[in-house]
């Protein structure tokens, strides 16, 4: 469904990524992992078109595809999404719940969600999305009314994935889920992330907490300052000791 070749992205003068190369399959939950400053934030960003590639190309395979006239060679495995601006990408069924959640403090907790589905013009399957997002997050549906900035961390976080749901996506790109959740939270936000993914919703996933993102996952990717250095089944990247020593503190 999502294919990076070779992408380079740069922050002014500072080489963020280095010919980042990987693939997501339908239906998979696949993991980027890495330390502070790797690059994995900067994959999402780029994939999603809020930043851009300077070389390199990202396809993507989506249901949603037809015409697009900046779409380039039809002979491509999928869509040029780093042709596109931000905004193409999205209505392409790309959904980002970013790092630090993002929600719309002002906003009651009902029109977060609504500015999910801000593309969409099927009222029936918002009505439909809306009641399937708060039984996922029933502690959403308590607080509907009530202004997002004053919901907790991790009901903000659960608002987050809630409102890149709204949008019905192909790809679903979630950005550190469990940053700031104390650990009861966190098993429960990765157990709602199965049950994404089991509804059919392919996910990309960064997340610091290597452990639990590789027992979700099906497969991984390492990043280091830039680099795929390792990749491979989620479980064989569990036992890996490289893995281990770095990033599961064994």
């Amino acid at each position: 469904m999502l294919i990076l070749d070779s992408v380079h992205t740069f922050y002014g003068h500072i080489h963020a990524l280095k010919g980042v190369s990987l693939t997501v399959n339908k239906g998979e939950i696949v993991t980027l992992i890495g330390s502070n400053g790797a690059g994995k934030t900067t994959t999402l960003n780029t994939i999603s078109g809020v930043i851009s590639a300077q070389s390199g190309a990202i396809y993507l395979e989506s249901s949603q595809n037809g015409g697009s006239e900046r779409a380039g060679d039809v002979q491509e495995p999928g869509i040029r999404l780093d042709r596109l601006h931000a905004h193409e990408v999205a209505r392409l069924g790309v959904s980002q719940s970013p790092e630090g959640r993002k929600i719309f403090a002002r906003l009651s907790v009902k029109e977060n969600l609504a500015m999910g589905a801000f593309a969409r013009t099927d009222a029936d399957g918002i009505r439909s999305d809306m009641a399937r997002v708060l039984e996922l997050f029933p502690r959403l549906e308590e607080r509907l009314s009530q202004p997002g900035g004053t919901l907790s961390g991790g009901e903000q976080q659960m608002l987050a994935i809630g409102r890149s749901l709204m949008s019905r996506p192909s790809i679903l790109l979630l950005d550190e889920p469990s940053m700031g959740l104390a650990p009861l939270l966190v098993q429960q936000i990765f157990q709602i992330i199965r049950e994404i993914n089991a509804q059919g919703t392919t996910i990309l996933l960064v997340e610091q907490n290597a452990q639990a993102a590789l027992q979700v996952a099906h497969r991984g990717y390492v990043l280091e300052t830039g680099h795929i250095v390792l990749s491979g089944d989620a479980q064989h990247l569990l036992s890996d000791p490289q893995v281990a020593e770095a990033y599961l503190g064994i």
